[in-house]
């Protein structure tokens, strides 16, 4: 398929618990209601990629 370098997986692992931790922490504003679901939506699907990548160059 295609190769991973295993900085390229943490860099997504780690941007994707950012992003989880930001719309974590900033569910109780009223203000900002609005990207909270993208951040979290986002956030899960970085983190799996970089779970899925960092197995994969570790297998390999």
């Amino acid at each position: 398929m295609f190769n991973v370098n295993i900085f390229t997986a943490i860099i997504v692992l780690i941007m994707g618990i950012y992003d989880m931790s930001y719309a974590f922490n900033r569910r109780k504003q009223p203000t900002n209601k609005g990207g909270i679901r993208a951040f979290m939506a986002l956030g899960i699907i970085f983190t799996i990629a970089g779970i899925v990548m960092i197995v994969r160059v570790l297998i390999k």
